[in-house]
């Protein structure tokens, strides 16, 4: 590879004069490709937990949370420094990936060793061959990593889309096949493996990004030294969040069995669906966007406020939807042998309704390298809901569930108001994003449960969608009286017309 043809790969000059096209036509791909995206994961789920048993989806949530941490450990941050960082070269990035590499070898090897251990703790044997298989799949994600933040620093999303989709697909046949053939939990083994390694493969052959042998030197070492003080914080803050946010996982599964795991994995798994359909692709859209503007903090106000919006536009109310429908929702989805889930699903509802308010943070931490306060903050969030989750155990998975609501609600403000001490971003600022979908969902979702008897059939799914129609109507509705209504939903307008409307050089910023 040429120095020139490999120093396109790092080069963010043309974003810098053009950054908020790429910004508009990056978030507007995530969300076009959301209802392919929402088909294939629901008619997955669907098909897949009517083809299964509660204790096969458990014995997966058994083993998943190992991976959360070897993933919130994998690469100590590097990945997203590499796509944070305003200069980047040859050397640089090299260095990052054999660095990486040695950790992220020494993080599976560890994994699969322990595969047993994990096995003893939750009394199931299966468990070691469900590690070793989840970890192939893992291994394949660290071999990619850099090839995937090099995507990403060149805000090529479309592309990335592309190959999230593709995979989707893939492991969604692969699965529905194995349970078919009556491979039982191997299905959901193989869906997610599939799903990884087709993924890192792609990243690979469209990335034409290689590694050359590192050579050491001062310049190198300082470059990587500091990228590593970046990541190791950011790091920290992962390792610790998840381990607060998925001990009710693991507490459930060892003072209950994998039918109780199941049952609260598929609740958990719905609850957080309108969130994570938004808020991880517009992360790396968010964090190429704003690293860019960090320094600029009225051009980085502006971007918060635009990107914030469409996350709580969405999530907000399509959570309160599932808070009031929760019953209907679960029968439509996966069926009626997981009724038992319905109250577990309503209160995660609440919960990640509140914490998407403190999960944007993320965005602010890391766009503008502030991940060491990050890391104080887990210090913090960490044991408050590791207390609650072992105060609710004591109930079943119904405590730990009220247990992980409550944590979440008595940190959500604190939590937003210490990111936003030293940002750039203040509460007027935030507030003007969350207010109006708030207020929209909260009336939209009241008038909803007082006229559902209004709103019946016998069919199932005409009754649903009787109910979401009018829901999305009352919405909208008081989404557009509330004040600035029509002002924001022009905005929005406006800013698809410019990806068609800006054809290059240098844009304005957006109001």
């Amino acid at each position: 590879m040429t120095q020139k043809s490999s120093q396109q790969h790092f080069n963010t000059d043309d974003l810098s004069a053009n950054l908020k096209q790429k910004s508009i036509r990056s978030g507007m791909i995530t969300f076009a490709s959301q209802p392919l995206k929402l088909v294939l994961g629901i008619g997955s789920t669907a098909v897949l937990a009517r083809l299964l048993t509660p204790g096969d989806f458990g014995l997966l949530a058994m083993a998943t949370p190992v991976f959360l941490l070897v993933d919130s450990l994998s690469s100590f941050g590097l990945e997203t420094a590499v796509v944070q960082k305003d200069f980047l070269d040859q050397q640089q990035a090299s260095a990052v990936f054999w660095r990486s590499l040695k950790i992220n070898t020494l993080l599976i090897g560890i994994t699969v060793l322990f595969a047993p251990l994990v096995a003893m703790f939750y009394h199931d044997a299966r468990l070691t061959g469900i590690v070793l298989g989840l970890a192939v799949g893992a291994f394949s994600v660290c071999l990619a990593f850099q090839h995937n933040s090099l995507l990403k620093r060149q805000m090529r999303f479309g592309t990335l889309t592309i190959i999230e989709l593709v995979a989707l697909l893939l492991s969604t046949i692969a699965a529905i096949a194995a349970a078919l053939v009556g491979w039982g939990y191997w299905a959901l083994v193989l869906q997610l493996s599939v799903m990884q390694v087709t993924q890192s493969i792609a990243q690979w052959w469209i990335c034409d990004w290689r590694p050359s042998k590192y050579i050491k030197d001062d310049n190198s070492n300082t470059e990587l030294d500091s990228m590593l003080s970046y990541g190791k914080h950011l790091t920290g803050f992962r390792f610790l969040t998840r381990i607060g946010m998925h001990l009710d996982r693991v507490l459930i599964g060892y003072v209950s069995n994998a039918n109780a795991l199941g049952l609260y994995y598929i609740a958990y798994k719905w609850a957080y669906f309108p969130f994570e359909q938004v808020y991880f692709p517009m992360f790396d859209v968010a964090v190429s966007s704003l690293s860019r503007v960090q320094h600029d903090p009225d051009l980085y106000r502006s971007y918060s406020r635009h990107g914030l919006m469409p996350i709580f536009a969405f999530c907000l109310p399509a959570l309160a939807y599932c808070f009031v429908e929760a019953r209907n929702v679960i029968l439509l989805l996966v069926g009626e042998q997981w009724l038992e889930a319905v109250p577990l699903f309503k209160l995660l509802a609440i919960s990640v309704y509140v914490v998407s308010m403190y999960r944007v943070t993320k965005w602010l931490y890391v766009s503008a390298g502030q991940t060491q306060r990050q890391f104080r903050w887990a210090l913090i969030h960490t044991p408050v809901m590791i207390v609650a989750v072992v105060i609710g155990a004591k109930w079943g998975a119904y405590g730990v569930a009220m247990g992980y609501m409550i944590g979440t609600c008595l940190l959500t403000y604190p939590a937003v108001n210490y990111c936003l001490k030293f940002s750039p971003l203040g509460w007027s600022d935030f507030m003007g994003a969350i207010w109006r979908p708030f207020v929209a969902s909260i009336i939209a979702a009241a008038c909803l449960y007082f006229s559902r008897g209004l709103i019946t059939s016998d069919r199932l799914f005409l009754e649903f969608l009787g109910r979401s129609i009018t829901y999305g109507l009352i919405y909208i509705a008081f989404w557009l009286l509330l004040p600035g209504g029509w002002r924001s939903t022009l905005e929005i307008v406006k800013g698809i017309k410019n990806i068609k409307g800006i054809k290059g050089g240098v844009v304005k910023p957006p109001n």
